[in-house]
């Protein structure tokens, strides 16, 4: 006589969790499709990922969120926060217009735990990869008057624009005013206070080109 086993508590639990996790994955898809300016296709949203100012955020197709992803879409534009196909936020990173405008082009990657702010507008072109920990602010406060507090004195807001196919290495910081040209590479912990020409290899603090690529 042939005994029919039966299935393990372990193998159980595994599949209700699995389903549980899918039932939020498309609870949170749901919801966000009905808040959100646009909602592309084929996009994870982790459930633990927030939006706020939803009606400003446009996410394209195929793009992914993870855990603990914000985006704060603040901004006086029409759009706040643009992501083009394919884009991948990963775990703990924070997104905020700043009161302009943030557009990361197509399968833009960003790491875990960076803060990209869009203060003075911030461009970030095609396949371009921003590593774990990096700073990405542009905006300057103002500092010449030394008998007003710096935080009274305003704010300086001239932009960021990072070109096509960009490496920043895990914790740089990119200043105000700074443009990035094509297939540049920033050597990891760097500060970016000036221009980088596309085609060029930038290390240190402040950030230096050392050679063509």
């Amino acid at each position: 006589m042939k005994v029919q086993e039966t299935e393990e508590p372990a193998n159980i639990l595994d599949r209700l969790i699995r389903y549980s996790d899918s039932v939020r994955l498309f609870i949170k898809y749901t919801i966000s499709k009905k808040m959100l300016y646009l909602l592309g296709k084929n996009v994870y949203i982790h459930p633990t990922v927030a939006f706020n100012i939803p009606n400003k955020i446009r996410i394209s197709d195929d793009c992914k969120l993870y855990q603990g992803v914000i985006l704060n879409a603040r901004s006086s534009h029409e759009i706040g926060i643009q992501l083009g196909k394919g884009v991948k936020i990963h775990e703990y990173s924070y997104v905020d217009s700043y009161g302009g405008n943030v557009h990361l082009d197509d399968y833009v990657g960003i790491g875990h735990h960076c803060i990209i702010g869009g203060h003075g507008g911030l461009t970030v072109g095609k396949y371009t990869m921003i590593s774990g920990l990096t700073y990405i602010v542009p905006a300057n406060h103002n500092y010449d008057r030394r008998n007003v507090p710096y935080l009274h004195q305003g704010e300086t807001c001239k932009g960021i624009k990072i070109g096509n196919n960009v490496w920043i290495g895990a914790g740089c910081t990119i200043l105000d005013g700074v443009s990035i040209g094509d297939n540049a590479v920033i050597g990891a912990g760097a500060i970016v206070s000036k221009d980088i020409p596309e085609n060029t290899l930038a290390l240190g603090v402040p950030a230096k080109v050392i050679r063509q690529l």
